[in-house]
């Protein structure tokens, strides 16, 4: 068993939800006796407000090679934070052909968004994974996003880059939906396990339950 997951977010306003996303994967590998990787990306840092920006797992049964190479070569596993991403890059570059798990947090049915994808995109995609994370997400004043937290929590967040320790909870808001989505439509590592390692379980859980999977050429389920 050896999977890579690509987190792709924007800048500073939603870093933190990709780096839970990730987190929360090799956290709950390595408990399952696997070995996991988790990294931030130094190719597209400094971060800038809303550029894009790129977090990384990889976990496997076996040792990981080349652990400081920061980007995922064969990325299988990929989750867009959020949803213009899927026609703002090709985020399944070196995937290989019929393996990549799509993951999109948007309210927007699945036979829409795969519409946005090039014929040399969907030869490489395996299904693709729709969840509303901000409907599932616990609220938190009038939405759970980053940005319109009040200044002092963004600024913790922001000292906790660049590999230093959280300051807050790890798998809050928009992340933990995606993190369920993700998992379940994976079925790779068993939802209760990866529920310990997740700050808002309740929401993990109905991102387990309530997202949509296109797989090309069948119908959505």
């Amino acid at each position: 068993m050896y999977h890579e997951l690509t987190v792709w977010s924007r800048g500073i306003i939603m870093d933190k939800e990709a780096r839970d996303v990730s987190s929360c994967v090799a956290s709950a590998a390595r408990s399952l006796g696997h070995h996991a990787e988790n990294v931030s990306d130094y190719v597209d840092d400094p971060d800038r407000t809303n550029c894009l920006v790129r977090r990384y797992a990889r976990l496997g049964d076996e040792p990981i090679e080349d652990r400081f190479v920061y980007e995922n070569p064969h990325p299988d596993w990929v989750v867009l934070i959020e949803e213009t991403i899927i026609k703002a890059v090709n985020f399944f570059r070196g995937t290989r052909p019929g393996e990549g798990v799509l993951v999109v947090n948007s309210a927007r049915d699945p036979e829409y968004l795969i519409r946005f994808l090039p014929d040399h995109m969907l030869d490489k995609l395996a299904k693709l994974v729709v969840v509303d994370a901000v409907r599932l997400a616990e609220q938190r004043g009038s939405s759970p996003w980053m940005f319109v937290r009040d200044l002092s929590e963004l600024a913790f967040d922001r000292m906790s880059t660049e590999g230093a320790v959280e300051r807050l909870a790890i798998g809050m808001g928009i992340a933990a939906p995606v993190l369920g989505a993700l998992v379940a439509a994976t079925g790779v590592l068993p939802i209760d396990a990866v529920a310990q390692v997740v700050a808002d379980r309740d929401a993990m859980l109905r991102g387990a339950e309530e997202h949509r999977v296109l797989v090309p050429g069948s119908a959505p389920v």
